[in-house]
């Protein structure tokens, strides 16, 4: 009730979870979706509601200042921006970029 926009990466069907830097599993997330999307059309339907957005190269874009990190492997949760020095943890970095890609109005539609 209290958000009127929920923004994933396009390819949303799963998850994979990484623990160790190795995938451990795959989560399916499209019963999740179809449950936010039912709450938000219950509760706002006003709203944006859930969106989504291309995932290309989000992980290895510094959010900071728009770096791409083409070196970086996939096992590396960690990293320092080669070109601001800012160092970021992968996912959150992500996730930042991915709202970004949203409030620039790259949603998919």
């Amino acid at each position: 009730k209290k958000y009127d926009t929920i923004v994933f990466e396009e390819n949303y069907s799963t998850i994979k979870i990484l623990i160790g830097g190795e995938q451990n599993m795959i989560f399916p997330l499209s019963r999740f979706i179809k449950r936010l999307k039912d709450k938000f059309q219950l509760y706002k339907s006003e709203a944006d509601g859930v969106q989504f957005v291309k995932p290309h190269n989000t992980s290895r874009t510094c959010h900071h200042c728009g770096h791409i990190n083409k070196e970086l492997k996939v096992k590396t949760r960690n990293w320092k921006c080669l070109k601001c020095g800012k160092i970021l943890d992968r996912d959150t970095n992500a996730a930042i970029n991915i709202l970004n890609h949203w409030f620039n109005g790259d949603s998919l539609k």
